[in-house]
């Protein structure tokens, strides 16, 4: 129990921590997925704001665990992303 809430006492300097980070945009390509039942585009949206190039879009039929729930969409488009780096 006591190393599950140290997750969350940490919230605060990991805020400081993240607002640092975030102040130079990364430079490589990003693959953000969200579940279509879940975040939907906010892990896209999210990493628009911390990357220069970012991919990806909403899971069809899919909730918070995207690899447990469509293990082959997952497949498919990390073979499209890593595909289109070697290009």
């Amino acid at each position: 129990m006591r190393a599950g809430f140290e997750y969350y006492r940490a919230f605060p300097e990991n805020i400081k921590q993240n607002i640092e980070s975030s102040k130079i945009k990364l430079a490589m390509p990003v693959l953000a997925l969200g579940g279509e039942c879940s975040f939907g585009t906010a892990a896209l949206d999210s990493m628009r704001l911390l990357a220069t190039d970012v991919r990806g879009g909403i899971v069809p039929d899919s909730g918070h665990w995207i690899p447990e729930e469509q293990p082959q969409y997952v497949v498919d488009q990390l073979f499209k992303f890593f595909d289109n780096r070697t290009n």
